[in-house]
C-alpha cells in the first residue's frame, strides 16, 4: 500500500485562508477537433457474444483501459451490463417509476452489483474531470447498527444488504498535492465545496438508476448529515472528506411495494426565459389538493405545503443539519 492509499497526511498546508491574487485568468484553450462518426451502415442487434464485447468495450472506454483489462478495472461489470440488454425498461420507464423503498428482502446482493453501480456513478458527470468523490460502501451488520444510531435509528439502515456512504472529497488531490509539495488553497474554497457536493451527488443519482434498472430497490439517506463529524469518525474518513447523502440498495420488499409520490406539476418548476412567481401560485394549490389525498392515503393528516414550511421553520427542525457549515470546516472543508 503506498501512502496515497493510505491517506497518511498529517499537514494541512491548503487549509490556511487563500491570499488573494491578481492578474488575468487564464483564457480557456480552443476546443479539441471533434472525432469523425463511424460511417457504417446499419447492422442487426448483436446478440449475447455481441452484446458482451459491446459491454467490455464500454468499460474499457470509461476506465481508459485495453478490452483486456476491462474486467480486472471493474469486474463483473461487463457481464452485467449485457445481461441488462434483456431488461425490459427502459431509462425513462425507471426514472418516472422512482419511488423510495424502505423494506427489503434479507437477501444479499449479487457480487456484481457493487462494482456496476460505482461503474454508473463514474460515468456521471464531473467538474472539470476533478472527480471529487468517493464512495464508502457498508455491509458490516454492527457498523450497519452503529451508523443507524447516527442516522435517526431508521430500521431500513441497520438492515441495509448494502448502504452507500457518498462523500465529498478533496482529500485524494490534497494527497496528491502534498506528495508533490505544492500547495492547492482552492480545496478550501467554497466553490470547491460545492463542485465536490455537486460531483458526489450526480454520481449517487446515477447509481440509483442503475440500481432500479436492474430490479433492485433504493431510498437516499439526507440523515448522513445529521452528525456527519461522529459519522466521518466512524468511517475513518480522513480530513477533506464529508458525508453527503446515503444510499440504501437491496431486493424490494414485495408485501410493501410502496407508492410513487407525485410531484410538482411542471408550471411550477419550468420558467420560460424568465422566473414568475406569481404564475406558480396556482399550479401549487392543485398540487397540495392532491398531497393532501396522497398523505391521507399514507395514514397521515395535512398537505404538502405544511411539511415544507414545518421542515423549514427552524430550530431543531434540520436536527442538526443547521450546522453544517461548521461542521465541514471542522471536516476540512472551510468553504471560504
Amino acid at each position: 500500500m503506498t501512502a496515497i492509499d493510505a491517506f497518511p497526511v498529517t499537514t494541512h498546508p491548503t487549509e490556511t485562508a487563500p491570499v488573494p491574487t491578481t492578474g488575468r485568468v487564464p483564457a480557456r484553450t480552443s476546443l479539441p477537433a471533434c472525432p469523425q462518426p463511424s460511417r457504417r451502415g446499419s447492422q442487426a442487434p448483436p446478440g449475447r457474444t455481441g452484446r458482451l464485447a459491446l459491454a467490455r468495450a464500454q468499460v474499457a472506454a470509461r476506465y481508459g483501459v485495453s478490452r483486456r483489462r476491462a474486467d480486472t478495472a471493474a469486474p463483473q461489470v461487463a457481464e452485467t451490463v449485457a445481461a441488462a440488454a434483456d431488461l425490459p425498461r427502459s431509462v425513462l420507464d425507471v426514472q418516472l417509476s422512482h419511488r423510495s423503498v424502505r423494506r427489503f428482502l434479507p437477501r444479499p446482493l449479487a457480487s456484481s452489483v457493487l462494482p456496476t453501480l460505482v461503474a454508473a456513478a463514474q460515468s456521471a458527470p464531473t467538474s472539470s474531470n476533478l472527480q471529487l468523490w468517493s464512495v464508502v460502501a457498508i455491509t458490516d451488520p454492527a457498523r450497519l447498527a452503529r451508523v443507524a444510531r447516527l442516522c435517526g435509528e431508521q430500521e431500513h439502515v441497520r438492515d441495509a444488504p448494502l448502504l452507500l456512504v457518498w462523500v465529498a472529497d478533496v482529500a485524494r488531490v490534497r494527497a496528491l498535492a502534498a506528495r508533490r509539495g505544492r500547495a492547492v488553497p482552492a480545496t478550501g474554497y467554497l466553490e470547491t465545496t460545492v463542485a465536490s457536493f455537486l460531483d458526489a451527488t450526480l454520481a449517487a443519482q446515477n447509481a440509483v438508476v442503475a440500481a432500479e434498472s436492474l430490479g433492485l430497490g433504493t431510498v437516499y439517506l439526507g440523515s448522513v448529515r445529521d452528525a456527519p463529524e461522529a459519522l466521518a469518525a466512524e468511517l475513518r474518513l480522513p480530513r477533506g472528506a464529508a458525508p453527503v447523502v446515503g444510499l440504501v440498495v437491496g431486493h424490494p420488499d414485495p408485501s410493501c411495494p410502496g407508492r410513487v409520490k407525485p410531484r410538482l406539476p411542471q408550471a411550477a418548476v419550468l420558467h420560460h426565459e424568465t422566473y414568475d412567481v406569481e404564475r406558480q401560485l396556482r399550479p401549487v394549490a392543485a398540487y397540495e389538493r392532491r398531497m393532501v389525498d396522497y398523505y391521507r392515503g399514507e395514514g397521515l393528516e395535512g398537505g404538502w405545503v405544511a411539511r415544507a414550511l414545518a421542515r423549514l421553520r427552524g430550530n431543531g427542525s434540520l436536527r442538526g443539519r443547521e450546522h453544517l457549515r461548521s461542521a465541514l470546516t471542522a471536516l476540512g472543508l472551510p468553504s471560504w
